[in-house]
């Protein structure tokens, strides 16, 4: 199988954000340069909508997804010279650099649900090269991811199951999400998928923050981080106090295979997921090493499981439609 999200997304990394915000470091700048203008969740040109394709859907699909985009874009400067560290959702050239992601999510979902991905002003790469940085500009992003949650909520949702689906920055809004979510949202909650972030024991404090176990637990987080070995993890992507692994659903070390000879396993010390069998020279770009070090495959972590993750939400969208009818 050719892993071609990893290779379209370090395309786009590499050419900054499909031709927007080349990758030259910009450290000297405040951290809160200005913002594009805040979006308006009414307007449906700010969302990814996707209708799910499978021909046992009527109107409406059994179940939602709302999906939140990982980090695609880097600084970039506007025609008054000024530079921002937060995506432009009004800019086609960063909206096509997050289309690649959409298209993996709808490879995973999109048979029995229908996607709701919006466009938010996350932080962009240059960002997570500092991680106090990156938590200084978080909350920016996550209030606009916040208020596209809300909106689709009161419009869209409708009382619907749904799940919550993120990958990278998108993993660490799902865990912020999945906080926010009041009783009635929680029992319709199938699944969260916080991928290639960690969650940490702070978060699992919260009620509704509890880690997957199995298959077709419900109501739960599935979390995990791909590395070589331990060492090979980046900055802001170790200390997770969960994983599981999306080819077994085991959280034990046992080993399962993708791909014929890839071997994944789960590292029960350090909470990683350990890849062996793939050529990490092959994925690795000299040019990206301050945020991906050799032998780690954040870029990987959807497209090398997609086929166990798609599987996986069938299974766990069965297992909470029999719980409600019980």
């Amino acid at each position: 199988m050719q892993i071609f999200y990893f290779t379209v997304i370090a395309a786009l990394i590499l050419t900054g954000a499909a031709g927007v915000g080349a990758p030259e470091k910009t450290s000297g700048h405040p951290p809160f340069p200005f913002m594009a203008d805040a979006p308006d969740y009414s307007d449906t040109s700010l969302w990814y909508i996707s209708r799910a394709d499978s021909s046992s859907c009527s109107d409406r699909a059994p179940a939602d997804v709302f999906y939140i985009l990982p980090t695609c874009v880097w600084d970039w400067t506007d025609s008054l010279g000024r530079t921002s560290h937060y995506a432009d959702v009004y800019n086609p050239a960063h909206i096509g650099a997050l289309l690649p992601s959409n298209l993996i999510a709808d490879r995973i979902f999109g048979e029995y649900t229908d996607c709701y991905s919006p466009y938010y002003r996350q932080i962009t790469l240059d960002s997570w090269v500092d991680e106090k940085t990156a938590e200084e500009r978080f909350p920016y992003a996550m209030s606009d991811v916040r208020k596209a949650f809300r909106y689709y909520m009161e419009h869209w949702n409708q009382g619907r199951p749904f799940f919550l689906a993120g990958f990278s920055q998108g993993g660490k809004c799902v865990v912020e999400l999945l906080k926010s979510l009041d009783e009635d949202e929680y029992s319709r909650l199938v699944a969260a998928y916080a991928i290639g972030y960690p969650v940490t024991e702070e978060d699992l404090g919260n009620r509704n923050v509890r880690a997957a176990g199995r298959a077709d637990d419900t109501g739960v987080v599935i979390s995990y981080n791909s590395v070589e070995s331990p060492e090979s993890t980046c900055r802001g992507l170790g200390g997770s106090a969960i994983c599981i692994n999306p080819l077994n659903w085991s959280c034990g070390p046992v080993p399962a295979t993708v791909q014929d000879s890839v071997s994944v396993s789960v590292d029960t010390s350090a909470n990683l997921l350990i890849v062996k069998g793939l050529d990490s020279d092959r994925y690795y770009h000299p040019s990206l090493g301050e945020l991906f070090v050799k032998g780690n495959y954040h870029l990987l972590e959807l497209d090398l499981y997609a086929d166990a993750l798609r599987q996986n939400v069938t299974e766990r969208m069965g297992a909470f439609l029999l719980q409600s009818r019980e």
